[in-house]
């Protein structure tokens, strides 16, 4: 218990550095309405976003290779509505603090966030690309149509969230990793 609390402690000032250094960004950058992610023009840009990555898709930056950025994505987008079962790791400046900054503030993701930890993937894990590319089109398809508020689960970190709040920091955090991978 005690490494995992090291961990999240190291975890929580390396994402406080990251929150830190792009706020000035954050001032200068056009906001995010997350009801746009819910419209038929953005289901289309990602879904042709996502179709374009291929298992030759060359990072642009990180260390995740193509198929772990697919399963990650299919753990931050599955996990809000069922279909992986993430584990609680939320407290109470995460709930508050970090969600307002990451969720209703910053129009896009800082690079170099560490948290939640349970969306983290071992540098050796490795994942079978065409499954997971797939799943993360029928995840985002079941998201695109979860519009009412009894359709998302709590957030890992950031506790219960709208549907507006859930389309906005799906929208920041699918787009980041495809522009990882310049999608």
């Amino acid at each position: 218990m005690n490494v995992f609390r090291a961990a999240l402690a190291r975890d929580f000032w390396i994402t406080g550095i990251a929150i830190a250094r792009y706020m000035p960004r954050a001032f200068r950058v056009k906001q995010v309405d997350g009801n746009q992610f819910f419209t038929e023009e953005k289901r289309q840009e990602y879904r042709r976003r996502v179709e374009s990555v291929t298992p030759n898709s060359q990072r642009q930056w990180g260390t995740m290779e193509v198929d772990q950025m697919l399963h990650h994505l299919n753990l931050a987008c599955g996990g809000s509505q069922g279909f992986y079962d993430l584990p609680d790791e939320s407290y109470l400046i995460s709930r508050t603090l970090f969600k307002w900054i990451l969720v209703d503030w910053y129009p896009e993701q800082p690079v170099g966030l560490r948290l939640p930890t349970g969306f983290k993937i071992p540098h050796s894990q490795r994942f079978e690309f065409a499954y997971e590319k797939s799943q993360l089109l029928k995840i985002l398809e079941v998201d695109w149509n979860g519009r009412t508020k009894d359709a998302w689960k709590p957030h890992p970190m950031f506790g219960k969230m709208t549907p507006k709040e859930w389309g906005k920091l799906l929208q920041i955090h699918v787009d980041y990793h495809l522009r990882q991978f310049a999608a």
